[in-house]
């Protein structure tokens, strides 16, 4: 035990010295240049703030989010705005304490406290306690929550699974202020890629024209009225660098990469240490029924249609076993699930849910190194829909006001939105240039107005007949 504790010891001493010269690899480029941070960064940052104006109910923050979403990056950033303030601060990769030292959150804390000479409670200045991959430590819940009853001087900033931060019980949920890191926008991959700005406003109106008005003319009256400054921002962009958003760029660990097929390799990568490191976690499968998540995956990714039993017989486990997989999946927000629309329980459960991947990195990654059988246009489709899919999921994610769901009927709807009390039918297409399948879906749910986002429309375009708006990609990608 006294060699461990001593090696416990060193590795803080460790983490302490390293600490500034690896947030400077997040925080700078190449060039040594300043890297622009991401909008979530502002409000994290107005958390610490907070904090440290002497108010302590923001002194427990968790980021959930996507694995590969950039949440180790956010967190070293807002290390690194550490100018100016006093206090100690200990940054800890969890998965390599526990891996490497055999240790825990509490058993460090504990020799911390000792290297300090003071309590965690009673310290001169404060602590900031930064902690990635939390949910390797299998008590990293009640270290914490006892951590923050007694020591109201800790600044306590935690990252991890989405599914193991959020499935905690109602103490914790309680205290911690839980925030969620989305992949990338697109206007987020230029700023990361090119440090240019978005246009200051334009999301926010784009939104509002689009998902508050109350008919497509207004929509369309609203968007013509932000035409100029869509086409502005796009001045210097290269049609290229959507090519590149579409494929990986809504990763942004990969937009340092130039080598596609080392690109891939790295999304493989990451979504292997999903299925064979964070669903282990979360659920007891066994090694068998794990070993056949790549392959369903890849499957889904090349399949016109979902179905559960084809997939139970396909890889010869029980059709239970292949809805768990899937809830899994959803869980560690690998895939997203829209359900089908219904106003009745029965109705919903008796049709298939909508499955897409939560980043069209991941589907863009199967297409690229084993291929597909699907037509290029259904695949490019697929893509688009992902696309679309993390868009609405960013946007309406948690919004009480808002629903997302789809048309199961055959040539039915891609999506159909509820927002504030009205329904919204929207198709996504490479170049949609009938309505057909929003007038059928529309007719049914009586919705306030349709909408298609076309890839390759290159002007507004208002139909009056099916009460719709044609609007372009790229105005969607600004929102």
């Amino acid at each position: 035990m006294a060699l461990n504790k001593e090696k416990i010891r060193e590795y803080i001493s460790d983490q302490i010295v390293q600490a500034d010269f690896r947030a400077r690899g997040y925080v700078f480029d190449a060039n040594n240049k300043k890297r622009l941070n991401r909008n979530i960064f502002i409000r994290l940052r107005h958390h610490l703030d907070k904090f440290l104006e002497g108010n302590k109910a923001y002194r427990w923050i968790a980021l959930t989010g996507l694995r590969g979403a950039g949440k180790t990056t956010i967190m070293y950033q807002l290390y690194h705005a550490k100018k100016n303030i006093d206090g100690y601060f200990l940054v800890l990769p969890v998965d390599e304490a526990v891996a490497t030292l055999n240790s825990s959150i509490s058993e460090i804390l504990n020799i911390f406290e000792e290297i300090v000479g003071k309590p965690l409670s009673n310290l001169d200045k404060p602590l900031f306690l930064f902690l990635d991959e939390v949910q390797y430590d299998d008590n990293w819940g009640i270290t914490l929550k006892t951590l923050y009853d007694r020591a109201d001087n800790v600044f306590i900033f935690c990252i991890g699974s989405a599914a193991a931060l959020v499935n905690t019980n109602s103490d914790i949920a309680r205290r911690a202020i839980y925030e969620k890191i989305y992949p990338l926008s697109f206007t987020e991959f230029i700023k990361i890629k090119y440090q240019k700005v978005e246009t200051k406003g334009l999301a926010g109106a784009l939104c509002d024209g689009i998902f508050s008005a109350r008919s497509a003319r207004e929509v369309f009256d609203n968007l013509v009225l932000l035409e100029d400054k869509v086409n502005k921002y796009y001045m210097g962009v290269s049609r290229l660098e959507f090519e590149n958003y579409l494929h990986y760029g809504s990763l942004p660990f990969m937009i340092a990469l130039d080598n596609e097929a080392l690109i891939y390799d790295q999304i493989n990568k990451s979504l292997e240490r999903v299925v064979n490191k964070d669903i282990p976690q979360m659920r007891a499968m066994t090694q068998d029924v794990i070993s056949k998540i790549p392959a369903i995956l890849y499957a889904i990714a090349d399949m016109d249609a979902l179905n559960f039993s084809t997939l139970a017989e396909k890889f010869g486990i029980s059709r239970p076993k292949v809805s768990e997989i899937f809830s899994a999946l959803e869980q560690a927000e690998v895939l997203h699930r829209i359900y089908p629309a219904g106003s009745h329980f029965k109705q919903v459960t008796q049709k298939p849910s909508k499955y897409l991947f939560s980043s069209p990195a991941f589907r863009a990654m199967y297409y690229k190194t084993i291929g597909n059988t699907i037509t290029e246009q259904n695949a490019r489709g697929k893509l688009l829909e992902d696309l679309v899919g993390m868009y609405f999921y960013r946007l309406f994610d948690k919004k009480p006001l808002f629903s997302l769901t789809y048309d199961s009927a055959k040539g039915g709807a891609d999506f159909i939105i509820g927002a504030e009390g009205k329904r919204i039918v929207v198709e996504v297409g490479l170049n949609k240039t009938e309505y057909k399948q929003v007038a059928k879906t529309a007719k049914k749910i009586k919705s306030a107005y349709n909408i298609i986002i076309s890839e390759k429309a290159d002007e507004l375009e208002y139909n009056k007949e099916q009460n719709a708006v044609k609007i372009p990609l790229k105005y969607f990608l600004l929102t």
